[in-house]
């Protein structure tokens, strides 16, 4: 007979590993499926704001165990390349990380804790009953409670016959290159700095960074005009070296890249992100930075309040009304950090460069969320 688990959780993201962990050392029988994945979320360099390693229930020490890299500056280019201006904190106001580093670093504290890790190799299906979930894959698993934590949230609203509001969804497309650190020099380029570049087309931007292995560059489009993201990437890559802003001797021929969709913003569309026995969190419930798309902050933090409610609801005699606390935890930490902000990037980007004020302003909208 299948093994009946306490928790399954749809997603071997980051999002997905953080509340294995946090449940599996709870006391929780967990299995993490690792299936194949729709293009939502960073498989290259990302950043994360200052309060991410600093969560309570994510594994201690895992900044050290994921080569998280501090920065305390970001700088922001004009579209010529020939302005600059910078905004500096005291203390350190993120990292930046390697995704697939960060995801390893979890896995290996989710299955220390006992949780277990199944490959599939389809999309499972998902049975919701009334006493436990099934998941139809390659094996299939049975658990009490199930947890999704990736993918793309309109393919996973459809698959649960979810409501979502009459909202016109946010447009956004990232395009982006690892390349790797060959050299010193290379190693010494862009600075501890997250910078940002404006675009002539004002609905576009580019942001670039070094981690402990790759210089990262990418362009974050929230335009649904036609054109290529991956010809956008490469006139930025060609601008930035001729502006001297990154090296021209980038080993370019090995560079890794990827384009994907950020669900940013679709989190506040959705009108609930609980189904029969069932959350969903991680991108599975639209946790995207409305801005830059960023995901692994807003997904992590949303994944580890669902681990809660889910450990909560476990012990509850009515598991599905305990289900819903869901709703008003991650609205009280995360729907104001969500939320777009009231004045467009069209807008904001050049006053940068003229009005000292806006500055700290955006910087703090774009790192923490905070109301411009």
């Amino acid at each position: 007979m299948t093994k009946l688990y306490d928790i399954a959780i749809l997603g071997a993201t980051p999002a997905g590993f953080a509340a294995a962990a946090y449940l599996a050392s709870a006391g929780r029988d967990v299995v993490v499926l690792d299936g194949p994945r729709r293009p939502v979320e960073s498989p290259l360099a990302d950043w994360v704001p200052r309060d991410f390693f600093r969560a309570e229930d994510l594994p201690s020490g895992l900044s050290r165990k994921c080569r998280a890299k501090p920065f305390r500056r970001l700088r922001f280019h004009d579209a010529t390349l020939q302005r600059s201006v910078k905004h500096s904190f005291r203390a350190d106001a993120g990292h930046f990380v390697q995704t697939e580093d960060l995801a390893e670093s979890l896995r290996k504290a989710a299955t220390e804790a006992g949780a277990q890790v199944r490959r599939s190799r389809g999309h499972p299906a998902i049975r919701l009953c009334e006493d436990q979930v099934v998941l139809l894959a390659t094996r299939q698993a049975r658990s009490r409670l199930l947890i999704i934590a990736q993918d793309n949230p309109t393919e996973i609203i459809s698959d649960l016959a979810l409501p979502v509001r009459n909202v016109p969804r946010q447009q956004l497309v990232v395009a982006a290159l690892d390349v790797p650190l060959e050299h010193d020099r290379h190693a010494e380029s862009l600075g501890d700095e997250l910078h940002i570049v404006e675009f002539p087309e004002r609905s576009e931007m580019g942001l670039l960074f070094r981690t402990a292995s790759a210089i990262h560059v990418r362009v974050v489009s929230h335009s649904a005009a036609p054109g290529s993201r991956a010809e956008e990437l490469s006139e930025l890559v060609g601008k930035l070296q001729t502006a001297e802003i990154l090296p021209a001797d980038m080993p370019l021929n090995k560079a890794r890249g990827a384009v994907w969709h950020p669900p940013a913003g679709m989190a506040l569309e959705l009108e609930s992100h609980v189904a029969k026995r069932c959350l969903l969190t991680g991108t599975a419930g639209g946790f995207a930075d409305s801005i830059s798309g960023q995901t692994l902050w807003p997904s992590v933090c949303a994944a580890l309040l669902a681990g809660r409610v889910a450990d909560e609801a476990l012990d509850s005699d009515n598991v599905q009304d305990k289900l819903t606390d869901y709703k008003t935890s991650w609205r009280s930490a995360l729907a104001e950090r969500l939320r777009p902000p009231n004045t467009s990037l069209r807008m904001i980007l050049p006053l940068l460069f003229v009005n000292k004020r806006i500055l700290p302003k955006f910087t703090r909208a774009l790192l923490f969320g905070e109301p411009l």
